[in-house]
């Protein structure tokens, strides 16, 4: 006789009548549980429509309801039906006793349910042949941890909850005197950042040699200094031993290429020693894997916390070289879904995530070296004839808007809201120009041209994809102005028809240099430009953007090993250039002081 999964009637009853009976910490419930926890379809029925005249401001109770039920389009629903069962919820107000109880209990029965639901997939793809063993290590963890972080805090938590944590959190660094996040050892660089913040994904970039490695390192080292969680360093570029050299050249001052070479000293060999037992104290671990994916990070990460119950801060060198097993598009596709899976782990393990990450070579071919946070992105710009919505009933050409005086301060781009893709005005942090650049025309049967550099990404049937790794047989997304009604008042659209569509490509020529531009909104990471629907940002998930630049590397005349962290972007906080010392003996910076 096959068994039943995992339920419990008498809760899923109980937090119903509690409900239905206007009783007081209603919101608890709402708060915690959604329609799919209950076991039985009636019940989940009927939650569903409270939920509904709940975010309709219409008063719940047995009567609002069952009239509900007859006017609901889900054939299953039959007023009637439903009568005796409501009656018989109503009639469980003497079982009340402690809610919470009951709603740790429901969970309870949820979680066990998808994780028997969970085992029986995985072992469904046990059975699969043609799945490699690595693939199916891949879904089977990812089912199980979707299981394990379903909580018994789910859901919205009140503001007033967050408020008073918020408070006792703020009083006590008032108290301590201490900062915000996880301190860097740099103490110009924290003023600006207040530390590395939990669940923040932070990128260093640089082009090679400017030292993205060695700050790395460096601020690993003062990490794990600083606080007692372990500092995790996964290298997919230089070999364990090779990191170990550059923390001994940091710590003992001692020319790296001396210690490889073992040509050192009888003071060197005190320093080394001395260097060997302060590194020892530190908990730093190491990875060196050369092919690790995202997978492979998120379980050695969750064996270590299991150990220490937290983590200090985690280091990727570096983005460009992780892989994505999942992989059947472009790379700059696979990139785009690797930051987001970064970030998404920083979330899960409450930890700052620094990876660091290479930058276009455009910066070599500009008079100006100085990093841009266009520099990052794998994408491009677009011409300057381009037409920009600030709303449906007006655009503007991007070379009109670069030269206006005027602020811009809002350009209107898709987001997926509620499970719809709608448009919607976004906040332009920055319009600029990055020179002359190779254009490519595109136009899509029975629209409109436009003008764009091959690495800017535009959106197809497949996603985001570059214009260089688009052909004919590509289908592009299409809006259709004519389709909407813009209310200033409430600051978003009102949808009136279809407005979202593909159509197939007409034409992809390369044309001639022209003067480019680029945009950055932050909200949308993605414009409607001459009607296609443009995304220009591989830095979409990032929280802080550190630059290095040292114009040593650019002048042989200039020794003096002043280093600039440029702050590029930072989410919560300012913006603006920290000066570091670099040493190139030791591979090592230092904050300067004055």
């Amino acid at each position: 006789m096959a068994l039943s999964l995992p339920n419990s009637k008498i809760a899923e009853q109980v937090i119903l009548a509690h409900i239905l009976l206007n009783k007081q910490e209603t919101d608890i419930i709402f708060n915690r549980i959604s329609s799919d926890m209950f076991y039985s379809n009636d019940y989940k029925i009927i939650y569903q429509i409270i939920c509904d005249l709940r975010e309709n401001n219409i008063q719940v109770n047995f009567d609002t309801v069952y009239n509900s039920l007859d006017t609901t389009n889900n054939k299953q629903t039959n007023n009637d039906n439903y009568l005796p069962i409501l009656t018989e919820l109503v009639n469980q107000s003497g079982r009340s006793g402690e809610l919470e109880s009951y709603l740790i209990l429901l969970l309870d029965k949820y979680l066990r349910r998808r994780l028997i639901l969970s085992i029986q997939k995985i072992s469904e793809l046990a059975y699969d042949n043609s799945l490699s063993l690595e693939n199916i290590f891949d879904q089977a963890e990812h089912l199980l941890f979707d299981v394990t972080q379903k909580k018994p805090n789910l859901g919205l938590l009140p503001a007033s909850e967050v408020l008073l944590e918020t408070f006792l959190d703020l009083e006590r660094r008032s108290k301590e005197g201490q900062l915000i996040g996880v301190p860097s050892g740099f103490f110009d660089l924290d003023l600006l950042t207040q530390g590395f913040q939990k669940s923040d994904l932070i990128i260093i970039a640089g082009r090679p040699s400017m030292g993205k490695t060695a700050f790395a390192l460096n601020i690993a080292r003062n990490v794990a200094d600083l606080q007692s969680f372990p500092v995790v360093i996964f290298s997919l570029e230089m070999s364990r031993n090779q990191i170990i050299y550059r923390f001994l050249s940091n710590e003992s001052g001692v020319n790296n290429s001396k210690l490889r070479s073992g040509a050192i000293n009888a003071n060197e060999w005190r320093l080394v020693s001395k260097a060997i037992n302060s590194l020892s104290d530190l908990s730093i671990y190491l990875d060196d894997k050369s092919d690790i994916t995202i997978s492979d990070i998120r379980t050695k990460l969750a064996n270590l916390k299991s150990r220490f119950s937290n983590l200090g801060l985690i280091i990727i060198d570096y983005l460009q070289l992780i892989s994505d097993t999942k992989a059947k598009d472009s790379r700059v596709q696979e990139l785009s879904r690797i930051t987001r899976n970064l970030k998404l782990l920083a979330k899960e393990f409450n930890v700052p995530i620094i990876v660091l990450s290479q930058l276009s070579r455009n910066v070599e071919s500009r008079t100006n070296k100085r990093p841009l946070l266009s520099d990052l992105r794998e994408s491009g710009c677009f011409a300057k004839s381009t037409k920009l919505y600030d709303s449906f009933q007006k655009t503007r050409t991007a070379s009109l808007m670069f030269r206006s005086n005027k602020k811009l301060d809002l350009l209107v781009g898709i987001k997926d809201l509620r499970k719809k893709i709608l448009p919607i005005p976004s906040n332009v942090k920055s319009l600029f120009s990055t020179g002359y650049h190779l254009m490519y025309t595109i136009i899509a049967f029975g629209h409109y041209e436009i003008k764009l550099t091959k690495k800017h990404k535009i959106l197809t049937q497949y996603g985001w994809k570059r214009i260089e790794f688009l052909s004919q047989l590509d289908l592009i997304s299409i809006v259709d102005k004519h389709n909407f009604l813009w209310v200033k008042s409430i600051f978003s659209y009102i949808k009136m028809f279809s407005f979202f569509t593909f159509l197939q490509i007409n034409k992809i020529a390369p044309g001639s240099q022209e003067i480019v531009y680029d945009c950055w909104l932050p909200f949308t990471n993605n414009f409607l430009a001459n009607g296609y629907v443009l995304h220009n940002s591989i830095e979409q998930d990032a929280d802080l953007v550190l630059m290095i630049y040292r114009d040593q590397y650019y002048s042989n005349d200039n020794n003096n090993g002043i280093t600039d962290i440029i702050i590029a972007k930072h989410r919560n906080g300012p913006v603006g250039t920290v000066n570091l010392l670099f040493d190139s003996d030791t591979a090592s910076f230092g904050s300067i002081i004055n």
